[in-house]
């Protein structure tokens, strides 16, 4: 049985009980902290966060701060999160990577995001 890292703790990994509903995206992010800087991938974005696609693992509840592109021609949105989960391959349906939660982004930004999305 696949188990995540959440808090600290593995835990079995169960239905997916996001409150939102995520959007397969693959658009361009550059993560930045203290520690790190690094280019890569979403797998998904929704309204209250995203999935990156790395090797790159931060630690769990750690800040970061993200430039989203939509497209080439797009300029980036800037955003904050924190780290909310991290797959270490222990989850097989997901590429390695973690989970971010945005806590925090202007009004504008999150226009955009949902604009793109559909919404």
């Amino acid at each position: 049985m696949p188990y995540i890292l959440y808090e600290r703790k593995f835990f079995p990994a169960m239905l997916d009980q996001r409150r939102q509903r995520r959007y397969p995206r693959q658009l361009r992010v550059r993560c930045r902290n203290p520690q790190l800087a690094f280019d890569s991938l979403t797998r998904d974005i929704c309204a209250g966060g995203v999935f990156i696609i790395t090797s790159h693992l931060l630690p769990l509840d750690s800040a970061i701060d993200l430039e989203i592109s939509f497209g080439t021609d797009e300029p980036f949105i800037h955003c904050r999160g924190r780290i909310a989960w991290i797959n270490a391959g222990q989850v097989e349906t997901f590429p390695p990577g973690f989970g971010v939660e945005f806590v925090e982004a202007d009004e504008q930004i999150m226009g955009r995001l949902l604009e793109d999305l559909g919404f």
